[in-house]
């Protein structure tokens, strides 16, 4: 069968719930939206929910329809007996249109998908309480942040926390770019993405935005944080440099210094690399776990260790596929070598450059040999 025909039997708005949370977190764009600070809080907590379905700690609850649906407490929202306020604010979002950008796994088209997040809101009377049916559409645009399925997991309690709705959605925007140093955002893009008046002066956003921005996620004492400096990337000829790119530096702690979550990824991390390094006597398992770190792909590679682990554990794969598949990523995308590998292949080298040599060395004995002979054979 053709990959016409297939694609005609199979449209993309058929994609499964399942097939829907797979898209590529990196393929989505930031969101363009304006929210209030409660209605932030409720997308981090529906966030959160996805999650933690998607990372197989907690299924989504289903409903008469078997629509999936999220249980929000309000007084996590918004502190206590704030219920009619945060029900008024979720009437409110579902008014709100989101939007986003993702390339279609099988055709390899870019597709503009546009909606709302929240489709019904069931007041469980009594309570403090609302069960909220989503649009699944809206799952990758929800849990978009970082690399890899269910992207990278900011902190809940932070997030809600924060004061001031810009303040948390650069929370998240840096924890999704944790993975670099420097992250280079468009003022252009920001003001669209932030939707910004226009009359928002490039003085006016960092005195109203990025400072108290950066002072409260240092003051709370997240992991993530950042620093920044406005610069002019392209500059116009005959013009005045005015800046047009914000820079982010994105600071992060070292997994050992954070505990937690962080250096439990790091731990297994090494301990799988040390597993399939077949337990080296030296400290290089650890200089390659750091090394990742560094590179800010630690996240990346712990869950492709669990899944391995999981092909391991169900006898998909063998014990041996398993670890060399993480050699060879290691190899590739890391430029690591297991100690006998590096060892082997400075022993190649060596016996590359000698051959030559040896070969000449060959030739001259042998000549001198003949030489001996005709000589002794003369005298005779």
């Amino acid at each position: 069968m053709s990959n016409i025909t297939k694609h005609r039997e199979k449209p993309y708005w058929q994609m499964s719930d399942e097939e829907i949370m797979m898209i590529v977190p990196n393929n989505v764009t930031f969101g363009q939206y304006s929210l209030s600070e409660w209605q932030e809080n409720v997308l981090t907590l529906i966030g959160d929910q996805l999650q933690k379905h998607i990372t197989r700690q907690q299924e989504l609850p289903r409903d008469l329809f078997n629509q999936p649906y999220v249980e929000i407490y309000c007084d996590e929202a918004a502190g206590r007996n704030n219920k009619s306020k945060i029900k008024e604010e979720i009437l409110d979002l579902c008014k709100k249109q989101f939007a986003f950008r993702w390339v279609h796994p099988e055709i390899h088209k870019t597709i503009e998908t546009t909606g709302t997040i929240i489709t019904t809101i069931h007041d469980v009377k009594g309570t403090n309480r609302l069960a909220i049916n989503f649009n699944v559409w809206a799952i990758p645009f929800l849990i978009y942040y970082g690399v890899g399925v269910g992207g990278t997991r900011y902190n809940k309690c932070i997030a809600l926390s924060l004061r001031g709705n810009y303040t948390k959605r650069l929370y998240k925007i840096i924890c999704s770019q944790q993975d670099r140093g420097n992250y280079f955002y468009s003022i252009d893009q920001f003001r669209e993405d932030m939707r910004l008046p226009a009359k928002y002066t490039n003085n006016e956003i960092e005195r109203a935005i990025l400072i108290p921005a950066r002072d409260r996620i240092k003051e709370s004492g997240s992991e993530v944080w950042f620093e920044y400096e406005m610069i002019c990337k392209y500059p116009k000829k005959g013009r005045k440099p005015k800046s047009d790119t914000i820079v982010f530096k994105i600071k992060t702690l070292h997994p050992k210094e954070t505990g937690g979550e962080r250096y439990n990824q790091y731990y297994y991390v090494y301990r799988f690399i040390q597993r399939a390094m077949e337990y080296p006597t030296t400290n290089i398992a650890m200089l390659a776990t750091d090394k990742i770190t560094e590179m800010g792909r630690l996240r990346d590679v712990y869950e492709r260790c669990v899944y391995y682990e999981e092909q391991e554990a169900t006898k998909q794969k063998s014990s041996a596929h398993v670890l060399n598949s993480l050699l060879k990523m290691l190899r590739e995308e890391f430029d690591i070598k297991p100690p006998e590998k590096e060892k082997q292949e400075m022993i190649d080298k060596k016996k590359k450059k000698e051959r030559p040599k040896t070969a000449k060395n060959t030739e001259n004995k042998t000549a001198s040999s003949i030489k001996d002979i005709m000589l002794n054979f003369a005298n005779s």
